[in-house]
């Protein structure tokens, strides 16, 4: 083989495995971001859930003290 068949060759190599770094990187990072997506909904979820049990307390104390003064 000559000498510029074996650079040639290294050459190739070598941005195979810069383009297979790259998708990785890329996929690494999109990984990334919907896991960081699925944490920000999680917590939105949470937010929504805990303001609605808030609510109900203040309709169900409402209530109460609807009673309270009627009596």
């Amino acid at each position: 083989m000559r000498m510029w068949e074996i650079v040639a060759e290294e050459i190739k190599a070598n941005t195979i495995g810069d383009n297979l770094k790259k998708q990785a990187d890329a996929k690494a990072e999109q990984a990334k971001k919907l896991k960081q997506a699925a944490s920000v909904q999680k917590k939105r979820e949470q937010v929504s859930s805990a303001r609605a049990s808030m609510l109900k307390k203040q309709g169900d104390l409402t209530k109460l003290m609807a009673t309270a003064t009627q009596s």
